[in-house]
């Protein structure tokens, strides 16, 4: 295993280079399908003429069911994102407990760092926070194994004997937010769902050209309308797979937490 420190650089760097990359990489996949979608529907707009009576009551139902069904889709699953991200912060603020907790025996500090340290570095290679949720792990396994070990000797300390129990009761809470966690991890659109909102998406993107186009003006409007549902749906879609903010969501706490065990901040305010 490689030592705190090198470990810590090593991660670090693989933030600063390997997760700029990635969500270069992510964002240039929804900006070219942006691009793509204009130049597909410009085209649409300004070369085929439809012409449909009572166009305007076709658009407005259109426009209504769409908004009713994206609007419910991205509130659901952007509290489903927002609670995944808090569930996973809150399991950091376990880990940093244990580990100042555990500092009033230091022979069990020592294991707890190793197990976080191997927690944590998996967590930044990947860039994925919920790594050790959907994946085996055995963290929880080896911080119990490691806090029951404590001795008779070592448990004499007042401070000690009275912070032990807590720290049991925080290995309760880290497994009670992993199965959150997973749980939420399942809550994506079904099928139906999305045919729902591809449907209504399809209908209120032609609808639009059923708008006479009396000038240059009245068909950009059309293309930025059009081109607005189509961003919606991104946007539904980034939510549901939980990758709206890229891969440095929540990385943040996750440096905080190696920050501690390397103990960064008591090193600094001693300068």
């Amino acid at each position: 295993m490689l030592s705190g420190r090198i470990g810590l650089v090593f991660d670090t760097d693989l933030m600063g280079g390997g997760t700029i990359s990635l969500m270069t990489t992510h964002t240039r996949k929804y900006f070219l399908s942006i691009v793509l979608f204009v130049i597909i529907y410009s085209f649409f707009v300004f070369f085929i003429k439809l012409s449909v009576e009572d166009q305007s009551d076709l658009i407005i139902g259109t426009t209504f069911f769409f908004t009713l069904f994206i609007g419910y889709f991205i509130t659901r699953q952007n509290d489903r994102y927002t609670s995944i991200a808090d569930e996973l912060t809150t399991n950091d603020g376990y880990f940093s407990y244990l580990y100042r907790i555990s500092g009033l025996v230091p022979r069990i500090q020592d294991e707890i760092k190793g197990i976080m340290h191997d927690h944590y570095t998996k967590i930044l290679q990947t860039k994925d926070p919920a790594y050790h949720v959907k994946n085996p792990s055995n963290t929880i396994t080896r911080l119990t194994k490691s806090l029951s070990s404590i001795t008779k000797e070592e448990i004499e300390n007042p401070s000690a004997a009275s912070a032990w129990g807590f720290c049991f009761e925080v290995i309760s809470d880290l497994q009670l937010t992993r199965k959150k966690v997973l749980h939420l991890f399942g809550e994506k659109l079904v099928s139906f769902q999305w045919a729902v909102t591809y449907i209504l998406g399809i209908l209120l993107i032609f609808s639009f050209n059923f708008v006479p186009s009396t000038s240059w003006y009245v068909s950009i409007l059309k293309v930025a309308f059009g081109t607005a549902v189509f961003i919606s749906i991104l946007l539904l879609r980034q939510l549901d797979d939980l990758t709206l903010f890229g891969d440095t969501a929540g990385m943040s706490s996750v440096e905080d937490v190696f920050r501690i065990i390397e103990e960064k901040d008591t090193i600094e305010l001693k300068k």
